[in-house]
């Protein structure tokens, strides 16, 4: 309730606002840079049988949208039809939606196909940030609380104090925490546990997957008041131009004032620390599509279950209860990149 409460604040001092200021604070994105990508996606859900005595079922696919970086275009779905396609108001995500019953109930494939033209993210000089406005501390405060699994203030305050000591100015405290979970961070998937984007599974073990990061450097940029949003979405491989994507990617952006959203991207930092580890820090090469933001997501329609970790693979449930779904992703790129 705490939460809703405060996005329902932002959201109307968002549109206390003039409009130049609310594009300014919520939408404007560090630069892009000269690297491209052009490519169509296939995303595809399959549920091979309907469990027994089930009278509803229901699916739902996270949808791309065009931002400041890509550009969304021959959208279509096959298999069941036009789903309802609407957006969740705390995320602002776009969500597909299919309800089978009755003679309609079956097992299933869906497939979502769209073209992509994503560009590089490439910040800029940015030793010239200012500090927050009031109003953007305002709008920006979702962005600042805690998460089901990324705690801020009190349960990390040891790890921040070691991460980014009396850093006191959001560039600094972003670039020591982005310094902390690179040098401190291995990535791994071995065993259980990993991938649920965890903080104190990331303080803990000191190993994970990119969702693990990313909680990491949420927590410690939050707790030092940078506001930090964490997207997910699809990677694609920088030595093929088609192919079998093997699952999900994220990164996370956190705001500079007067520059916008500046991205990080720590996971695959590490894994080429000498080529990326410095890239990756203001910089996001065009490899990827964006699916969805944020964590604890309630969907549209509202799921029977509990809010979702995140959301970027399909999510189904019959009569109410969850339901596994294969899912399969590949690409063809359509343009070369410069």
């Amino acid at each position: 309730m705490e939460r809703m409460a405060a996005v329902c604040l932002a959201f109307g001092l968002l549109f206390s606002l003039s409009a130049a200021d609310s594009e300014k604070v919520l939408k404007k994105e560090a630069a892009s840079g000269e690297k491209k990508r052009d490519f169509e996606l296939t995303y595809q859900a399959s549920l091979k049988e309907v469990p027994a005595g089930t009278k509803k079922l229901e699916l739902w696919l996270p949808v791309p949208q065009k931002t400041a970086h890509q550009d969304i275009s021959d959208l279509k779905f096959a298999g069941l039809g036009e789903p309802a396609v609407a957006v969740e108001p705390e995320h602002g995500n776009k969500i597909a939606y299919w309800k089978l019953e009755g003679d309609a109930l079956k097992a299933f494939t869906v497939a979502m196909t769209f073209r992509c033209k994503r560009k590089e993210i490439a910040a800029k000089e940015l030793d010239t940030a200012r500090a927050l406005t009031a109003e953007e501390k305002a709008v920006l405060g979702p962005f600042l609380q805690a998460d089901a699994l990324v705690p801020v203030g009190e349960p990390v305050n040891e790890v921040v104090k070691t991460a980014v000591g009396d850093a006191d100015t959001p560039v600094a405290v972003s670039r020591k925490a982005y310094d902390y979970v690179l040098g401190n961070m291995r990535y791994s998937k071995e065993g259980e546990g990993w991938g649920k984007g965890s903080t104190m599974w990331a303080c803990e073990t000191k190993y994970g997957n990119c969702t693990d990061f990313h909680a990491l450097f949420m927590s410690i940029a939050r707790s030092r008041g940078v506001p930090v949003k964490f997207e997910m979405g699809i990677p694609l491989p920088e030595d093929k131009t088609e192919g079998p994507i093997g699952g999900y990617h994220c990164w996370a952006k956190f705001y500079l004032g007067g520059i916008g959203w500046v991205p990080v991207d720590i996971s695959e930092a590490w894994k080429e620390k000498e080529k990326y580890g410095e890239y990756y820090y203001g910089n996001l090469t065009p490899s990827r599509v964006q699916l969805t933001v944020g964590r604890d997501v309630d969907l549209v329609p509202k799921q029977a279950g509990p809010a979702l970790n995140y959301f970027v693979y399909p999510y189904a449930e019959a009569d109410g209860k969850p339901v596994a779904v294969e899912k399969a992703f590949s690409f063809k790129d359509t343009k070369k990149g410069k």
